[in-house]
């Protein structure tokens, strides 16, 4: 965690050049349009993006939540509207990228369990997607962690974010990315360093969004449909299948004899089509 937080408590700040772009998406129509996605980076405060400002553009928005859970709840509220469905942000990610306090950790990670420190309440964001980055477990708290456990990352947001909204979207779409700043002593963590330390991890962030624009960016594969049909896929599923069968040829993998060995070949409904679907993901995980 980082000591520029101090200087912005309970802000709210919305950067988007595309705030009105969901109205333009045939919400909840029953039609989606493949190509249409966008990606959501949440942050407490302006340090922890500056460095990021120039990947704002037509899919990407910086959205600035202010400090905890609470500022980070009502702005992801903010962000996806009342009346959206799953269904109409079912090509959006969301990236919570930011600071965290940490001992024996050092660098950027993706975040493999997420635990409200208030609640005791876990998380568990989906590893499907491949980041290149080490993983670590995180702990949110409601004040800055002095004395932090080895191993584990601290911060303020992460488990208000991915409750709110593992409510629209799949948790294989919400990245939790964390840079360790400090080891509880706040007081020497100024812009000018989280500004560099950003700087520093630029090469892997954009390479991650660049993945993710490659994965989501494009219309459903042809050569799935006959997946689709046997599975009795929605529109949801297809895009699940189109990245798992991806997943599987970036591993090296028969994605289709996946799908047959998981049963596809004897769906009978969609719910069966779905538990098909969670199983090769799990296999493919496992396999990563």
């Amino acid at each position: 965690m980082v000591a520029c937080r101090a200087h912005n408590p309970e802000v709210v700040w919305f950067e988007s050049r595309l705030r009105n772009q969901l109205q333009d998406r045939n919400l909840s129509s029953g039609f989606l349009l493949y190509n249409s996605f966008m990606i959501h980076i949440f942050a407490a405060i302006n340090c922890e993006v500056n460095a990021l400002r120039h990947l704002i553009s037509d899919d990407l928005e910086i959205i600035l939540t202010g400090i905890g859970k609470v500022n980070a709840a009502y702005a992801v509220g903010r962000t996806f509207p009342s009346g959206l469905t799953r269904q109409d942000l079912v090509n959006d990610v969301v990236i919570n990228f930011g600071t965290c306090g940490a001992s024996g950790l050092h660098g950027l990670f993706a975040v493999n369990k997420i635990t409200d420190d208030a609640t005791g309440k876990d998380y568990y964001p989906d590893m499907l997607r491949v980041t290149g980055l080490p993983e670590a477990p995180l702990i949110t708290v409601d004040n800055v962690k002095t004395d932090p456990n080895p191993g584990v990352l601290y911060e303020m947001e992460a488990s208000a974010i991915y409750q709110t909204c593992s409510k629209l979207i799949s948790p294989d779409r919400i990245i939790f990315l964390k840079m360790v700043s400090d080891a509880g002593d706040v007081d020497g963590v100024t812009e000018e360093f989280v500004n560099s330390m950003v700087e520093s991890h630029l090469p892997k962030i954009e390479e991650l969004i660049n993945n993710i624009r490659e994965s989501i960016g494009t219309k459903a594969d042809k050569n799935n449909e006959d997946l689709y049909e046997m599975l009795k896929a929605s529109a949801s599923m297809k895009v699940q299948i189109d990245e798992l069968m991806r997943f599987a040829e970036s591993l090296g993998v028969d994605g289709r004899k996946l799908f047959d060995e998981a049963g596809a070949g004897e769906v009978t409904s969609r719910v069966m089509g779905k538990e098909v679907i969670a199983r090769v993901r799990s296999i493919l995980t496992h396999l990563s």
